[in-house]
């Protein structure tokens, strides 16, 4: 099925879901059902009715039912009036607000609604009537598309409901949205069902939960969360491990403060840009300050602080900066949406010249960076160059030759390293085109996990200057980078990938050792001696030495995903070797090896050192 029918069947099936929902309770209010990836959603006032999950079998039921009759959509039109009217008798107060706004302003300016939804032929078109569909004695204002009849809308499932604004804004009344996913075949919805069901497992805020990585508390605030000693061991090796890389190819790295003045974020520009989604400023001493939400003008201010020479260039100045950016409550999820995150930053400022180099050496760094986490190119992520809208100068810079330009070398550069990407227009920031790296979460859904972005803007603002061979000043360019992304987003993204079960360099806990019994001394001080020796070499030991049964222990940590588990008992104390069991993902040979605890000990330390995704042993 090619994607515009796909698209008029889920379109379909939100009318149908409507329709269902209309019978089953006449009272009800409706707002808008657009199509989203995989599925549909339809806005409900359900006054009185409180639609809650418990009714989802009896609105499937009736959404069958409907299916059955086959009833065919039909279309027609009205004039505006008619329209109004339409709505009025029928007590549809949501679908007369948009009316009245289309009647109003002559046009559709209503920019806030799916144009599906408003009935008419396009956007721009010059109002003079209004497009309906029926099926049944079901009506809704819709210019389509739909299949031919509700007999033709495919498999379906309606998955969650959950509150949302009208029209998206606060201030509006919070309508109930209905959720469902649509597919052409049943089998091709049971594969959809199967992929969430083990998505769920894989949850970060599940795992996160389970394996103790992180928490939120309602009294330090919503989106602020707090790293426990797991999760922040985790981090720790992140962090390490992107410093280590970063400096070694370069960089330098700094340490600027969480708050700054205003009129820095002024000067830069990104105040009036993204005030929105800053916190509110602070007064100090008669002065506004602020929560920084990026690093940039703190790394400009410090390459301004004396004068440069083209021999300094490219200056490759980097930070893992503790970031703060306003996130509305309703976008807050787990780690993925946070209020307060820590993003490895990085801007080089560079000559015209060294910019298309600057560009390729960082994405080779992301792409090493990928590899170490068993990802790749192609399958797990893909790039996108995000273009500028040279028409909107309220939302991007206006200097339409330095646009092509930029836009000119990003491609080229992709292009000459052999890449696979795509084109979106609109996407880029305000100062530049940039190419976001497009990585496919759990549910192979696509998202932007980090960016490399060429910035001719702020070079202006900041006085981003360089003395050339000539003895002359030149302007210099700006690449934006980030070789990991935030640090909490890409934690949430490793516990879903790997499932909580994390490679050895990064697990939590590398080694637990236990005791056949809690009372033997020889056992336990054998037991402690192991961990000693392992804590030597920069190893995370843990012991249970619990009155516990050996099979009883062993599952707790299979369950707790330690990589590798050794028991001692009265051979393993008086051979000196261990059989080490390894977690069943790690395993190469599927064997237990038996070794001796120095041997054991330093593969283990050689895995974690050269972060392999495999068990050597």
């Amino acid at each position: 099925m090619k994607d515009n029918e796909i698209h008029a069947m889920r379109h379909s099936l939100a009318h149908v879901l409507a329709a269902a929902a209309t019978r089953l309770w006449p009272e009800i209010k409706l707002g808008i059902g657009p199509v989203i990836e995989n599925g549909f959603y339809y806005d409900i006032d359900s006054g009185e009715a409180h639609i809650s999950e418990d009714h989802f079998k009896k609105i499937e039921k009736e959404m069958r039912k409907i299916i059955n009759e086959d009833l065919p959509f039909e279309h027609f039109t009205m004039t505006i009036d008619e329209a109004v009217k339409w709505a009025k008798d029928s007590g549809q107060t949501y679908k007369l607000e948009l009316l009245n706004d289309l009647k109003r302003d002559g046009t559709t300016s209503v920019s806030d609604i799916d144009p599906e939804q408003l009935g008419i032929a396009s956007e721009d078109a010059a109002l003079s009537e209004v497009e309906f569909y029926r099926c049944g004695d079901f009506v809704d204002l819709c210019r389509g598309p739909h299949v031919a009849s509700t007999g033709k809308v495919g498999a379906f499932k309606i998955m969650r409901i959950a509150g949302a604004y009208w029209r998206g804004k606060e201030d509006n009344p919070q309508l109930q949205r209905i959720y469902g996913v649509g597919f052409e075949t049943k089998d091709e919805l049971k594969e959809h069902l199967e992929m969430l069901e083990e998505a769920k497992k894989r949850d970060h805020r599940k795992l996160g939960k389970e394996q103790d990585l992180f928490m939120f508390s309602e009294t330090v605030g919503s989106g602020l969360p707090l790293w426990l000693e797991a999760g922040a061991t985790i981090r720790r090796e992140l962090e390490r491990f992107i410093v280590d890389e970063e400096i070694a190819r370069g960089y330098t790295h700094v340490i600027t403060p969480d708050v700054a003045s205003i009129s820095l974020y002024e000067k830069s520009g990104h105040y009036p840009y993204y005030k929105d989604s800053m916190y509110a400023p602070i007064d100090i001493d008669g002065d506004q300050y602020m929560l920084r939400p990026m690093t940039c003008p703190h790394h400009f201010e410090i390459y301004t602080q004396k004068p440069r020479s083209y021999r300094e260039l490219p200056m490759r100045i980097a930070e893992l900066a503790k970031l703060y950016r306003y996130e509305q409550s309703g976008e807050l999820s787990g780690l993925m949406r946070v209020r307060s995150f820590t993003l490895a930053d990085s801007h080089i400022i560079c000559t015209p010249d060294q910019a298309a180099g600057e560009v390729a050496g960082a994405l080779e760094l992301i792409e090493h960076i990928a590899g170490v986490f068993g990802l790749n190119r192609g399958d797990d992520y893909r790039y996108r160059l995000s273009l500028g809208d040279r028409s909107d100068d309220s939302k991007y810079f206006k200097d339409d030759a330095a646009w092509n330009d930029a836009e000119s070398k990003l491609r080229t550069v992709l292009s000459e390293r052999g890449d696979d990407f795509f084109e979106a227009e609109a996407e880029a920031a305000f100062y530049g085109p940039k190419i976001d790296v497009q990585m496919k979460n759990v549910l192979g859904k696509e998202e932007t996990a980090f960016t490399v972005q060429y910035d001719f803007v702020m070079p202006k603002r900041f006085g981003l200057r360089y003395i050339d061979e000539h003895n002359e000043e030149n302007e210099a360019v700006v690449v934006h980078r980030s070789s990991i992304g935030a640090i909490e987003r890409v934690m949430a993204f490793l516990i879903e990938h790997f499932a909580g079960k994390f490679p050895v360099w990064l697990a939590p806990e590398q080694i637990r050792v236990l005791t056949v019994s809690a009372d033997d001394k020889q056992m336990l001080e054998y037991a402690r001696e192991i961990k000693e020796k392992g804590q030597k070499l920069g190893l995370r030991v843990g012991l249970d030495l619990e009155a516990e049964s050996v099979g009883k222990k062993i599952r707790a940590s299979v369950l707790d995903k330690v990589p590798y588990t050794v028991v001692v008992g009265e051979q393993e104390v008086d051979s000196g070797l261990l059989k080490p069991r390894i977690r069943d993902d790690l395993s190469v040979s599927g064997r237990e090896p038996e070794l001796k605890v120095d041997n054991f000990l330093q593969s283990v330390a050689n895995e974690a050192s050269s972060r392999t995704l495999r068990s050597s042993l």
